[in-house]
């Protein structure tokens, strides 16, 4: 379980410097008003959402080795200390100051993922069905007509909405990704809809997270999605793929969920980096 652990809090990292870099282009990118493809393909322009998607597929790697050692419930919650880890660089080279309640949520972040670290027990997933595996990857439809409705809502809401189709479409992708037994020969994953469910969850939730980024502040945005990221995929995990705790160690993994999770959405009004008003090119 060790391994899973180390290379969530690697992935928590890089996704950090992602949401940061990514954050700096969108606000020099010329504004959409709507799910413009073309906002997307001048956001490929800057050299900061390119790294910063690059230090995002770099943590995918290390989560998908870890969502194989580590339940749902454990892997999402370490993943989701990104937002604290984002907000820990903001102070160390943006010069951001934390207020007394963020201090606190530092340590108490750690704190929540050393009591899931402690009480989660390692497992494989259990084995799903073929119709499962088939559902799951229907689930992109249904997150295709959320991401096109939200469209349509007014501008104040429309970053929200964006955000948590974002939050819904990484949701899907870890879901998957636990799911996902990987043969021995690995090019026979093309006949698996779970390798699918990830590409298509992964791309939309891209296109998403960047388009958000745009509508919304960062730290709006990183709260709702890597809240949904850490909860959804934990209920599923729990009721669908055996994930579980110890014996006799479930309050511990309940109240190390709730502090890490509660401790990360306080931190998540530190990951906004400092970035530029004006559009650029």
């Amino acid at each position: 379980m060790a391994v899973g652990i180390i290379c969530a809090l690697i992935a928590a990292s890089f996704f950090a410097v992602g949401s940061i870099l990514q954050a700096y282009a969108a606000a020099r990118t010329e504004s959409a008003g709507s799910l413009d493809p073309r906002f997307f393909v001048r956001m490929l322009k800057q050299l900061p959402y390119l790294l910063g998607l690059g230090a995002d597929f770099v943590g995918f790697l290390f989560s998908l080795v870890a969502l194989q050692f580590l339940p749902l419930f454990l892997s999402e919650a370490l993943l989701a200390s990104s937002v604290g880890i984002t907000a820990i660089l903001a102070v160390l080279f943006l010069k951001v100051k934390l207020s007394p309640m963020e201090k606190l949520a530092v340590p108490g972040l750690i704190l929540g993922l050393v009591c899931l670290a402690v009480s989660a027990q390692p497992a494989e997933a259990a084995q799903i069905s073929s119709t499962a595996r088939w559902i799951e990857l229907a689930g992109v439809v249904a997150i295709l007509i959320l991401a096109l409705a939200s469209t349509r809502l007014p501008a104040a809401k429309a970053g929200v909405a964006v955000a948590v189709v974002a939050g819904l479409a990484f949701s899907g992708m870890g879901i998957s990704t636990r799911s996902l037994e990987i043969p021995d020969q690995w090019w026979l994953l093309i006949q698996q809809p779970d390798a699918y469910a990830i590409v298509l969850y992964g791309a939309i939730g891209i296109f998403m997270f960047a388009s958000a980024l745009q509508r919304a502040s960062v730290t709006t945005v990183s709260a709702l999605v890597f809240g949904l990221e850490t909860i959804i995929p934990s209920i599923v995990g729990i009721a669908f793929l055996g994930d579980t705790a110890r014996a006799g160690l479930w309050p511990l993994a309940i109240a190390g969920f709730i502090v890490s999770f509660g401790a990360a959405l306080v931190l998540a009004g530190q990951a906004e980096p400092a970035v530029p008003t004006e559009a650029g090119t």
